[in-house]
């Protein structure tokens, strides 16, 4: 298993961002869910690691950069 490293910091402001962007309280449970496992912030493509600002402007981006400017048909 992939193990995405971020700091304290780096998931501080990842769960700020999340917080600030969920509708409701299911969604914001996901979300932060999400981004406490250990394979948060790889690229389920690739299996690379996603930019932490890729990942500020999207938490819940799944894709790396390279894989999301690919054509969905390509990706499978």
């Amino acid at each position: 298993m992939h193990y995405r490293y971020l700091t304290l910091e780096q998931r501080d402001t990842l769960e700020a961002e999340i917080r600030a962007r969920s509708a409701s309280e299911p969604a914001l449970q996901r979300a932060l869910r999400q981004l406490h496992q250990p394979d948060y912030g790889v690229c389920i493509e690739c299996g690379k690691d996603i930019a932490f600002v890729r990942l500020a402007g999207d938490p819940e981006a799944l894709h790396c950069a390279d894989c999301a400017r690919l054509p969905v048909t390509r990706r499978q």
